[in-house]
C-alpha cells in the first residue's frame, strides 16, 4: 500500500527529516537508544512523536478552555433521577 488510509499523514518513506546535533547529543541520543534497544532513527521519531502529540493535546485543551461552556443539557441528569427514584 503506498498511500496513507487518511490524506492528512504521508505514506510511509516520503518525508525526510534532517537536523544537526553536537557530538554531546548525538552521543546522549545514541545511548538512550541503545538502553532500550532502538535504532536512533526510531528513537528519535518516537520521542518526536509524543511531544507533537502532547503539545497537540495541550493546544486542544487550550482552546476548549477558553471556548464558552455549552449550556447544560436538561435530559442528563433524567436517567440518574429515574434510577435514584426507583431505589426509594
Amino acid at each position: 500500500m503506498s498511500e496513507s488510509v487518511r490524506p492528512d499523514v504521508p505514506a510511509p518513506g516520503t518525508d525526510h527529516i534532517a537536523l544537526s546535533a553536537s557530538a554531546e547529543q548525538l552521543l546522549a541520543i545514541r545511548k538512550a537508544a541503545d538502553l532500550i534497544g532502538w535504532s536512533v532513527a526510531d528513537y528519535v521519531l518516537s520521542t518526536v512523536l509524543d511531544r507533537a502529540e502532547r503539545d497537540l493535546y495541550e493546544h486542544a485543551a487550550a482552546l476548549r478552555a477558553a471556548a464558552p461552556d455549552p449550556p447544560p443539557d436538561p435530559r442528563a441528569t433524567e436517567p440518574y433521577i429515574a434510577l435514584l427514584l426507583a431505589l426509594t
